[in-house]
C-alpha cells in the first residue's frame, strides 16, 4: 500500500473516507463507554491534565487522541507557516523542496482532520487549537530556541526533524493504550508509518545540505538539540538493551556482547531499535512551542 498516495487521496477527494473504513465510523463512540467522554475537554495540552493522568496510569484512548491531535496541529501549522513565509520571500526553499513540504503539510492536515472527527464522534468536545510559536520563545517571553526558524532553511529542517522524530516516538509510546482496540490501533499505526517516512525524508533533505545525519535516529547524527529542552526528543535512543518485562529473558541482547561483527556494533544495535516516549515527554516537547 502506498500510504502517501492514500492520505493525499483521502485529503483531496473524500475526507469522510477515513470514517467509512471498516468499523472505524463508531470506534470512538464505543470508546466513550470505556473511557471518560470528557477526556478531551480536560486536556488542553498547554501541559495540564494529560501528563498527570498518563503518569498515574489512567490514560484513555481519548487522551491519546487528544495528544495526537495537538502534535498533528503543531506539525501542520509549522509547515503551513513555512510555506507562507516562502510565498512572502522570507524563507527560501531550494529547488524541488517546496513541493515536498507542501505534500507533508497536506498529510498533517489529513491527520488533524481524522483526529478532530473521531473526537467529535466520541461525544467529546474537540479542544481549541493552541497558539504556536516555533521560535520557542513563548511569544517573546523567553529567549528563542530557534530565532531564525523561518528565515534559514537549514534551521527550518532542524526543527522539522525534531518535530517529526517526536511524533514518531510519541505514537510508538501510545501503543499500550491503543492495543485494546484493533480498529483504533490500525488507524494510528498507519499514521505512525507516514510520520516515520516524513522524518526519514526530512533527514535526507538535511543530509543533502551537508549535515551529518542518517535516515534513522543515530548517536552519530549531528547534535541539533539544546540541553534541558529539546534534548528530550532523543533521550534514551542510544539504548542497546531492550526490556522484556514478564518474560524469563529480561533484556535483549541477554548480555553486553555485541551481537554482530563490524565497526561500532553497539551503535548499530542502538540504531536498530527505535524507542518510544511517554505522553508526558511528548506533551512537554510540544509545550516548548505552545504559549
Amino acid at each position: 500500500m502506498n500510504i502517501f498516495k492514500l492520505l493525499a487521496t483521502l485529503a483531496e477527494v473524500d475526507p469522510e473516507a477515513y470514517q467509512r473504513q471498516s468499523a472505524r465510523r463508531g470506534m470512538l463512540s464505543r470508546l466513550g463507554q470505556v473511557g471518560r467522554k470528557v477526556a478531551a475537554t480536560a486536556v488542553p495540552l498547554g501541559l495540564g491534565a494529560l501528563p498527570q493522568q498518563a503518569h498515574a496510569g489512567t490514560q484513555t484512548i481519548l487522551d491519546t487522541f487528544t495528544l495526537a491531535l495537538t502534535l498533528e496541529q503543531l506539525e501542520q501549522e509549522f509547515y503551513a507557516t513555512a510555506l507562507e513565509r516562502g510565498r512572502q520571500g522570507t524563507l527560501v526553499f531550494p529547488a524541488g523542496t517546496q513541493a515536498v513540504i507542501q505534500q507533508i503539510q497536506g498529510h498533517e492536515q489529513s491527520h488533524v482532520t481524522f483526529f478532530q472527527r473521531q473526537l467529535q464522534r466520541s461525544g467529546a468536545a474537540v479542544p481549541a487549537k493552541p497558539n504556536f510559536d516555533f521560535t520557542g520563545s513563548k511569544n517573546g517571553t523567553k529567549p528563542a530556541l530557534f530565532p531564525d526558524v523561518f528565515t534559514s532553511f537549514a534551521t527550518f529542517l532542524k526543527v522539522a526533524q525534531l518535530l517529526e522524530d517526536t511524533g514518531v516516538r510519541a505514537y510508538k509510546g501510545q501503543v499500550e493504550v491503543l492495543v485494546a482496540d484493533n480498529d483504533v490501533l490500525e488507524a494510528v499505526l498507519q499514521i505512525h508509518a507516514v510520520e516515520a517516512r516524513h522524518a526519514a525524508h526530512i533527514r535526507g533533505m538535511r543530509r543533502a545540505l551537508g549535515a551529518t545525519v542518517r535516515d534513522w535516529v543515530s548517536s552519530e547524527d549531528d547534535i541539533i538539540t539544546t540541553a534541558g529542552s529539546t534534548d528530550a526528543v532523543y533521550g534514551g535512543e542510544d539504548a542497546t538493551r531492550q526490556m522484556l518485562p514478564g518474560t524469563p529473558v529480561k533484556f535483549f541482547p541477554a548480555d553486553t556482547t555485541p551481537v554482530a561483527p563490524g565497526p561500532k556494533p553497539l551503535v548499530r544495535l542502538g540504531e536498530a531499535f527505535d524507542e518510544p516516549i511517554t505522553a508526558t515527554v511528548a506533551a512537554n516537547l510540544a509545550g516548548l512551542f505552545i504559549y
